[in-house]
């Protein structure tokens, strides 16, 4: 299929000094489903985004604080790596170097002849044209509890579940410094769209009154996996910093 023939709606955010370009392949969407569960309260979710219908409160009042802000509380280099450990034994955590959204954006790099294998962010948009799963850009998600707003890179749908994905570029020596001090923001993300998806009607949905939502921390060299719930479970143990 080629990208003139997806049906794809876009909106820009202004949102502070920054634009961001909202977008959805609406027809990778119909196609994986959006009528049923998870898929259609992430359709029902979407469907306000892009007709405008989201509150500017969030992303303007100085006591909202970005997602993008929060990281893991400072602790030592060891105190991270066993923490990091205990998760990964526990399976809270999992970590992969050959998953499929690793392998799409290496070919994408590849095609725009970028062996330096760390584009920036204008990349994902590129997902939406090339991987079938993959379903919208630059997504708004709020929080009135935590008093949080942010921007989701890219949700894709992957056997039925919705994985949140954010895109850290950077060198292979790095990879695991950023993607572990960016855990809350992923997280943080994953908790609001959950939050938002659950929001929706979904006893006429036919969807289970907690909404399945997978979270990812990817670049070239390999992707983090954890489940949304990690937010709360940062937060209740007073490891997340900038809240």
């Amino acid at each position: 299929m080629n990208a003139e023939e997806f049906d794809i709606v876009c909106r820009e955010f202004k949102h502070g000094k920054v634009a961001y370009g909202f977008q959805w392949n609406k027809t990778n969407h119909t196609r994986i489903g959006n009528s049923t569960g998870d898929a259609a309260s992430l359709w029902a979710h979407l469907l306000s985004v892009a007709s405008g219908k989201i509150p500017e409160d969030p992303f303007r009042n100085p006591f909202y604080v970005s997602a993008s802000k929060l990281h893991v509380k400072k602790m030592s280099k060891a105190a991270k790596v066993n923490f990091r450990k205990k998760l990964e034994r526990t399976g809270a955590l999992q970590s992969s170097v050959n998953h499929d959204l690793v392998e799409i954006l290496r070919n994408l790099h590849r095609d725009r002849n970028d062996m330096s294998y760390k584009a920036d962010h204008g990349i994902v948009s590129d997902f939406l044209r090339t991987d079938p799963c993959s379903i919208a850009i630059e997504i708004p998600v709020w929080s009135n509890q935590y008093n949080l707003s942010g921007h989701i890179d890219l949700i894709r749908i992957v056997d039925g579940v919705i994985n949140v994905c954010d895109y850290k570029p950077g060198t292979l020596e790095t990879t695991a410094t950023r993607f572990f001090n960016s855990i809350p923001q992923i997280a943080a993300y994953g908790e609001m769209l959950s939050h938002h998806l659950a929001s929706t009607l979904r006893s006429a949905l036919e969807a289970p009154l907690l909404p399945n939502v997978r979270c990812c921390i990817f670049d070239t060299h390999s992707s983090w996996h954890f489940g949304a719930e990690m937010f709360v479970t940062l937060n209740a143990a007073g490891l997340i910093s900038g809240l």
